[in-house]
């Protein structure tokens, strides 16, 4: 079995090292996404990110955690080579402020490291002498690990009513939310490792109600920014060479529609379209919330199809994804705790 995922490991390290010159790898771990329901929504949720999940996708989103949240999530390779894993704590620290900490990570681990064979010892040496054979039995285990450490802000600001009033229209003002996440990203591979920092800024805004714009109540609206890896990212190895790498910008567009409650389905939908920069990828997900308890979701992420169920008892929400890579399918479940 060590066997094997060693040699699973060097043919990806292979067609990783191969398509380097034509495509920039560094930081990819990051483009996997976080937290099931948005994987179920096919990515598009820079525009809605009101969850501890937001600290990934969206950071000016935990301007519309209310509590004390936190986001859990393990996952494994359909290949099993390799896990993702995320955890993040917000906390609303103020009516206008909510601050948060995350951590997301991929690691390929207990990579086999086998001894060297001696040179001076020729293959005749070893066919007809078994103690100059190779056993096969690891001298060591190496892990191959990427993470990044958030910490996060945001701010959320509504417009003061009479403010709102005064522009001839009635009802619940807009919200508008900014929110920035410092991060710290680190990779480390046998003896070698490299670091560095970079910025993630957001900006979503808000209108919960249409009426007072349209007379009618059609639902609600939301549009978010995102901006990863501001001016880029630059990671530096402790090597001899001191080789850097950068990561590129990301920008994510987003907008998201909330329907009303609609009585023949007992329910309301939510619709977003979210476009990336850094691949050129449309984003599309929908979602049926059944009164607050279950979901429904389906999207598309650059063409593949998703899919995914939430359920809500409590304080709790679980939700869990089914990814279609085309290569190969993914299953993914996440964990919501709110207090």
């Amino acid at each position: 079995m060590l066997k094997n995922k060693f040699v699973v490991f060097l043919v990806f390290l292979l067609l990783t090292i191969v398509d380097a010159h034509s495509r920039n790898y560094t930081g990819d771990f990051l483009t996997v996404g976080v937290g099931a329901r948005a994987l179920a929504l096919g990515e598009a949720y820079a525009g809605i990110a009101d969850d501890a999940t937001a600290i990934y996708w969206n950071p000016a989103g935990m301007g519309q955690v209310d509590k004390v949240e936190i986001a859990l999530m393990h996952a494994i390779r359909p290949s099993g080579l390799g896990s993702y894993n995320y955890m993040a704590l917000i906390n609303h620290a103020h009516p206008m402020l909510a601050v948060g900490v995350g951590w997301y990570r991929f690691g390929v681990d207990d990579i086999p490291i086998y001894p060297k064979l001696d040179p001076n010892i020729d293959s005749a040496a070893r066919k007809h002498n078994p103690k100059y054979r190779p056993s096969f039995e690891p001298r060591s285990m190496l892990s191959d690990s990427e993470n990044a450490y958030y910490l996060s802000a945001a701010v959320k600001y509504v417009m003061r009513q009479e403010w709102w009033d005064k522009m001839g229209t009635m009802g619940k003002p807009p919200e508008f939310m900014l929110g920035m996440s410092v991060k710290r990203i680190s990779h480390s591979l046998l003896d070698k490792s490299a670091g560095g920092s970079g910025f993630d800024v957001g900006l979503l805004i808000k209108l919960t109600d249409t009426e007072a714009i349209t007379g009618i109540d059609i639902g609600a609206f939301s549009a978010g920014l995102t901006i990863q890896d501001l001016s880029g990212t630059t990671m530096k190895w402790n090597t001899q060479s001191n080789r850097e790498e950068t990561i590129p910008t990301n920008i994510r567009y987003s907008i998201a529609y909330y329907s009303k409650k609609i009585s023949k389905i007992r329910g309301g939908i939510l619709a977003a379209y979210q476009y990336n920069t850094r691949y050129k990828e449309n984003d599309l997900g929908f979602e049926y919330n059944f009164n607050n308890l279950l979901f429904l979701r389906i999207g598309s992420r650059a063409g593949n199809f998703t899919v995914g169920s939430g359920i809500s008892i409590g304080q709790f929400k679980i939700d869990y994804a089914f990814i279609n890579h085309g290569l190969c399918n993914t299953h993914r479940i996440s964990l919501l705790m709110s207090f």
